[in-house]
């Protein structure tokens, strides 16, 4: 069975809830990291909507209509939709559709050209047009030259602080008739600003020189090899179809190094997606990272820091309003250090923090997860060394030290809702402004200050330093409790809120600040795994990327695990493998790949765990997942016994893998590598790029 495969058979419909509509479309899409299509229709027409991840409106203010913008719409008339089918080929880049009337192929290629082929039988007088909005007051103008058309529509005055412009050129690439069928191909070249200045000129270039064969052959070729580099084989393919489709969406949309995806990616429809498709700190803008390390595509975290560091200078402003050094941020912004987040009525400072302190040291979350799996100095003190080195900095100032331990004051382990204006009631909200370590943001800042100063002493940097993140390691307050429904859990603070029946807050200290796993203690893992089942929060709309991965980390029955991942399938999936959830358009493709992963192997713990949370009866295999300690390790489930297990070391790290079968280790040259032995644990040591056999 092709697991790199999807059939949409109707056309998308809009889905609401209470109202309110979800932005997150149903079409057939394809993308190719930076530019994206999405599928649509009105009564008459096909349509393709275009957008691209740094076409943005710069209008600062939380109030404003600035945010992520739609580049435009392809309108295809005269196609009978009666006849609904397309065929998404992951593997390829490629979208097969058949009509009533019509075939058409779709792709995306590389070079940010959007190709499509209309092949019909029928004479119907296919027109093929590009529509761009008016909405947002964007300054819109059509340039026809050699037979190419184009679109340009910019968002430029006084009202901007940077100014953004985008065009779209239409072009006729070939026409004729054969046999009885009339064949046309077309381009569509989409050019910014951010990528030349002479983008209008760029655009025309572009489409004047467009190869069809050539840049369809190197989309299949780009995404052949994308799925190259590790693969998972399971027995139940719906959530191997999952798994493929899902890394396949957050890769469309991950390739602008200059302009990460927000919530919503390149898969923009109209000019009004929510939060302005922002960059949002306390998890939705880290979420889709999750998985792509363990997944061995640490090549999409390429673009992650852009936005993060351009905030360095505010990010230091924002520090001193707390009296602190170093970092800090608010709930959201946008590219370009783009202010979404001031508000005058708000009750700290005009900015929306929304109570919480914690979201720069959640922005850290993610490069450390880099750092820890890739072990890339370079790269680390080129992209984010400084952020989180400043980061701690301003955690240095914020804890407070008392009778021994270091606590976190007034940072709310939940958004203060109505934190800004006439609504706001001091008194309502006593205990979440007067929090006492959150939960959350113990986890975090564990995990923030193991991340630096493992870095730090992998770098020969800031020695001056150990001592004291030593001390804050060893005396972090731990981890709050209380005792509910009779057994003893975690508790979201200390003082402040103890509970909620929504979202994952109260698990994030494990999952994905990793400060709990199946090496912990047995007390502290039971009482994870009590907090764990108070609630079942597989569904929930805003948790449930991180709720399943940490059932994985604590060794939750794998069927509850499984069952909750169909679930989510049955409940949210959509026809072109999105899912429809609250908190944003892309944090959930992260679920099923992240979970799985886990369930598979795990190593932020220092060992390398095969099958840590995998029903030993259900046989499964992987091909390069990526460890921590830059390892891509290779092993099956068969018959409930691991075979086929191969380590490839990328940095030449020490070793440690749990995993009691193991007898001997060579080298792929048949060389023999003594180990060392710690009950289940063996150690050996690695030279960087070579591989390793153990039997």
């Amino acid at each position: 069975m092709n697991t790199y495969f999807n059939e949409i058979n109707s056309k998308p419909v809009n889905t609401s809830d209470n109202g309110a509509v979800y932005k997150i479309p149903a079409g057939a899409m394809c993308g190719n990291g930076d530019l994206g299509i999405v599928f649509d229709n009105d009564e008459k027409d096909l349509i393709i909507h275009v957008s691209k991840c740094d076409f943005w409106k710069f209008t600062p203010g939380a109030d404003n209509d600035g945010g992520i913008k739609t580049v435009g719409s392809i309108r295809i008339k005269n196609i009978d939709l009666s006849e609904y089918n397309i065929k998404q080929y992951f593997d390829k880049g490629l979208l097969k559709c058949k009509f009533g009337n019509a075939e058409i192929e779709f792709f995306v290629a590389p070079e940010n050209l959007i190709y499509f082929e209309i092949k019909s039988a029928k004479s119907n007088g296919f027109l093929a047009d590009i529509e761009i909005p008016d909405t947002c007051n964007s300054q819109n103008s059509v340039v026809h030259n050699n037979g190419i058309t184009c679109f340009v529509r910019k968002f430029e005055g006084e009202e901007v602080t940077v100014k953004s412009g985008v065009a779209l050129c239409l072009k006729e690439i070939s026409s004729g008739t054969a046999e009885g069928v009339k064949t046309a191909r077309y381009c569509v070249s989409v050019v910014t600003d951010f990528d030349n200045e002479e983008y209008t000129e760029k655009a025309f270039d572009t489409a004047l020189n467009c190869d069809y064969e050539n840049d369809k052959k190197k989309t299949e070729d780009k995404w052949e090899s994308f799925f190259s580099k590790s693969k998972v084989t399971l027995k139940d393919k719906e959530i191997e179809k999952f798994y493929n489709s899902s890394l396949y969406h957050l890769a469309g949309c991950m390739g602008n190094t200059e302009f990460p995806p927000g919530l919503f990616g390149n898969f923009i429809t109209d000019d009004f997606f929510p939060w302005a498709g922002d960059y949002h700190m306390n998890y939705n803008y880290e979420a889709p990272y999750y998985c792509i390390f363990s997944a061995n595509h640490p090549e999409l975290f390429d673009g992650y820091m852009t936005p993060v560091n351009d905030m360095s200078t505010e990010a230091e402003r924002m520090a001193k309003l707390f009296g602190c050094r170093g970092y800090a941020f608010p709930v959201s912004f946008g590219p370009k250090a783009l202010d979404v987040y001031s508000q005058a009525d708000c009750k700290e400072h005009g900015i929306l923090f929304l109570g919480q302190k914690s979201h720069a040291a959640y922005a850290c979350v993610i490069p450390i997860m880099h750092w820890f799996s890739t072990y890339d100095k370079e790269y680390a003190l080129e992209n984010y060394y400084n952020f989180i080195l400043n980061t701690a900095a301003f955690w240095e100032d914020y804890l407070v030290k008392e009778k021994g331990r270091y606590v976190i004051k007034g940072d709310a382990a939940h958004e203060i809702p109505y934190y800004r204006g006439e609504r706001f009631r001091y008194i309502t909200h006593f205990g979440q402004v007067n929090t006492i370590n959150a939960i959350n943001s113990l986890g975090l800042v564990k995990l923030l200050f193991n991340g630096v100063y493992d870095m730090a002493k992998e770098l020969g940097l800031n020695s001056e330093k150990y001592a004291l993140w030593e001390d804050i390691i060893e005396n972090l307050s731990d981890f709050p409790t209380f005792i509910k429904k009779g057994k003893k859990c975690f508790r979201y603070a200390k003082f402040g809120i103890r509970w909620r029946n929504d979202n994952t807050v109260g698990l994030q200290h494990i999952y994905p600040a990793s400060q709990i796993g199946l090496n912990s203690s047995e007390k502290l893992l039971k009482i994870a795994r009590n907090t764990y089942f108070i609630n079942d929060r597989r569904l929930d709309d805003n948790g449930s990327n991180s709720y399943l991965p940490a059932g994985a980390r604590i060794g939750v029955d794998p069927d509850f695990l499984i069952e909750g991942i169909h679930q989510n399938i049955k409940e949210f999936s959509l026809p072109n493998r999105l899912f429809r959830h609250h908190g944003g358009g892309i944090e959930h493709l992260t679920t099923i790949p992240a979970t799985i992963n886990e369930m598979l192997m795990q190593s932020h713990q220092g060992v390398i765990k095969l099958f840590p949370c995998w029903k030993k009866t259900e046989d499964a295999s992987f091909e390069n997942l990526r460890a921590d300690g830059a390892f891509l390790v290779s092993a099956e489930l068969k018959n409930g016994k691991t075979t086929s297990l191969k380590i490839k070391s990328i940095k030449g790290r020490r070793c440690n893998l749990d995993c009691a079968v193991v007898k001997s280790v060579f080298k792929e040259d048949k060389t023999e590598v003594s180990f060392e032995r710690n009950g289940n644990v063996i150690s050996f040591g690695t030279e960087a790029g070579a591989t390793y056999i153990l039997i």
